[in-house]
């Protein structure tokens, strides 16, 4: 058998990696009701209504004009609310690794299940956008902003209205999409460097500074086709997330090695016509 035109194939010493967006929302999101999450489970969050307050002052006199009417108060009922996280998402990954290809390659494969682990973070991260710019109220205002200027108007009106509802002035995060970031940083944006301290790698990145008491981010999950964003209240994004699974086996009907995986997580914005304002150009 001649090799003259044999032409030897290598393997590289390492595998060219996915290019992966990091975690925003995730990384954000409220995680204390996060405990033993598994698939059906119901996390109920308690809540209280609000507490009326009341006048509590001497009354009219009597007719003798003598004596006033005593100061009196009645209790109120109070009754417990609550509000249901569904942990009802489940996504798995699935995969072999050839006993062949993993000798010719002299390494590990572990940049695989890393790469599954960092698609299922995006998965999550992709549903919390969604809950956002589905369960968030939209303001009346959809005139698509112009210029800078007009993009700025647009993140002081979702001020205003998270304000109206009485949303605490701390912990404010306005999302926006691509189109509108371009809008914020054409000509003069005026974005203040935001202080990015305790943040992720990725959370710190996607920061591109701070407007009318918001920390603005943005997001390649938002769609893109019209500026777009969202003024929320960071406690009330809330991510309940378990990766429940992660096994490596034999496979049955080649000389591999098999591994998968099992996510399980759900998610909830709090009061969200309150605590989520969307704006969407028209």
């Amino acid at each position: 058998m001649s090799t003259n035109n044999f032409i030897p194939e290598i393997w590289a010493a390492s595998i060219l990696e996915n290019f992966h967006n990091e975690t925003i929302l995730a990384a954000l999101a409220n995680r204390q009701y996060e405990g033993e999450a598994r698939i059906g489970n119901t996390v109920h969050i308690p809540g209280i209504e609000d507490i009326e307050i009341k006048d509590y002052k001497t009354g009219v006199l009597k007719d003798s004009g003598s004596q006033p009417i005593p100061r009196t108060t009645a209790p109120d009922a109070v009754k417990n609310t609550s509000t249901d996280l569904k942990i009802d998402q489940e996504k798995s990954f699935d995969f072999l690794v050839d006993d062949i290809d993993r000798a010719q390659s002299k390494y590990s494969f572990d940049a695989y299940t890393k790469s599954a682990a960092v698609g299922l973070k995006e998965d999550a991260e992709a549903f919390l956008t969604t809950l956002l710019t589905t369960q968030g109220k939209q303001i009346a205002d959809t005139t698509a902003p112009a210029d800078a200027t007009a993009a700025r108007g647009v993140v002081l009106k979702l001020r205003g209205e998270l304000t109206k509802s009485k949303v605490p002035q701390g912990k404010r995060y306005a999302l926006i999409n691509t189109a509108f970031e371009e809008l914020l940083f054409s000509g003069d944006s005026k974005l203040l460097e935001a202080d990015k301290s305790g943040t992720t790698d990725g959370l710190r990145e996607a920061i591109v500074g701070r407007l009318f008491g918001f920390n603005v981010l943005t997001s390649p999950w938002l769609p893109d086709d019209k500026p777009m964003a969202i003024g929320f209240y960071q406690p009330a994004l809330v991510y309940v997330s378990q990766i429940d699974k992660v096994e490596a086996m034999r496979a049955e009907n080649s000389f591999a090695d098999r591994v998968r995986g099992l996510h399980v997580y759900g998610g909830k914005i709090l009061r969200a016509d309150s605590t989520a304002k969307i704006f969407k150009a028209a």
